[in-house]
Order: C-alpha cells, then sequence, then structure tokens
C-alpha cells in the first residue's frame, strides 16, 4: 500500500499540513512526483516535480532529446506503461491528466526514443522480459507471455502467418486474454505497452 514516495510525502503534510500540501500539483493529484527519465535525451535521472507539469516540459528539464534529433516516442510508465506520441507531449503528468489518454503514469518511468529507434526491437524486448518474468503459476500468463513474444518475432521477421492483420488481430486476443484472466497486475499489464505501440505507431 505504501511505498518511500508515500511515506516521505506524509511527513511533508504532517509538518506543513495538508491544504499547504495540496497547493503543489493539481487538485486531482496533489503534491510532486518523482519520474525516472532515461532513453534519448540529454540529462537522464531522476526528477522530482509537480504534478501536472506536461510531458513535454519535463523532457526539456532533462535537457530535450539529446543531439536535438525528432522524438519518435515516449514510454510513460515503464514495460507495463503506454507509448506516447509526440503529438501527445502536452499532457498533463497527473493521474487524470494521463487518464484522458489511456495511459498511466505507473511507475515514473519516462524512456524517450528518438527518429533512429527500431520500435519493434523494444517491443519484442518487452516481451520477452514479461516472457521470462512470468512466475508460470497461471496459463493465461504463463502461456500468453511466450505467444506474445512469438508472434512479435514473426511480425519482426516478415514470418507471419497468413496476415500481418491476422497476426496482430491474434496479438490483441491474447492481451485482452491476459488482462482479463491473469491473476496478478504481471499478466494483466503484460500487453500495455505493446498495444499502444501497434495502435499509434507504425511498427510492422
Amino acid at each position: 500500500v505504501n511505498n518511500v514516495e508515500t511515506l516521505v510525502n506524509v511527513l511533508d503534510i504532517v509538518v506543513r499540513g495538508g491544504a499547504e500540501f495540496a497547493k503543489t500539483g493539481t487538485p486531482g493529484s496533489t503534491g510532486t512526483k518523482l519520474f525516472c527519465v532515461s532513453g534519448h535525451v540529454t540529462r537522464p535521472g531522476l526528477y522530482e516535480v509537480p504534478f501536472g507539469i506536461t510531458l513535454r516540459a519535463l523532457l526539456e528539464v532533462a535537457g530535450g532529446v539529446r543531439a536535438g534529433r525528432p522524438l519518435k516516442a515516449v514510454l510513460l510508465g515503464g514495460a507495463a506503461g503506454t507509448f506516447v506520441s509526440p503529438d501527445e507531449l502536452d499532457t498533463p503528468l497527473s493521474f487524470e491528466g494521463v487518464r484522458a489518454i489511456g495511459a498511466t503514469i505507473g511507475s515514473g518511468v519516462v524512456i524517450a526514443f528518438d527518429e533512429s529507434t527500431d520500435l519493434g526491437a523494444v517491443l519484442r524486448r518487452i516481451a520477452a522480459f514479461f516472457r521470462d518474468e512470468s512466475c508460470g503459476q497461471c496459463v493465461p500468463c504463463r502461456v500468453g507471455t511466450v505467444r506474445q513474444e512469438e508472434l512479435l518475432s514473426r511480425l519482426a521477421t516478415g514470418a507471419a502467418r497468413g496476415s500481418v492483420k491476422s497476426e496482430r488481430e491474434l496479438l490483441a486476443d491474447i492481451g485482452q486474454v491476459m488482462r482479463d484472466a491473469s491473476i496478478c497486475g504481471l499478466g494483466q499489464t503484460a500487453s500495455s505497452a505493446i498495444e499502444s505501440a501497434l495502435r499509434k505507431f507504425e511498427v510492422f
């Protein structure tokens, strides 16, 4: 229920009072939030910023995309998070702000990818992570993460069984089953980043 970030905020509320604490952030997301910004940014690091700062502003705090290259995508919330497109950079980083675009703040991880990134390779790495991290207790996650990784590999290597469209539809079906039937959050979110990338970008 509580992590270190929450406990530190409790101390701040006790010392300053709830009303004073709530002056920072947004009405629905008060206080500050730690974001771990990495990837193709000039100054990767851990940044504490007020809730409600836009994703664009946070990337600027981290020095912007390195070498001034165009931004291709941002992964918000880590491997179990959501990909965000460049036209969504003005989204406020608050619980209600990211919810409006179907995203989640999640762990606070923000990974920026410039135009040189092979998103297909990134998705395969995410799929391999979930395949390896599945404890194997429930079938939807144990089998689903393996099939998800296999499908992405086929799409990436041009070895689709049937049409690319049918393979992507199967990938979406597997993701839905994992969300609906997995026991824990790992299986329930194993397809989140992958499905968001396939919706927003021409990956395969």
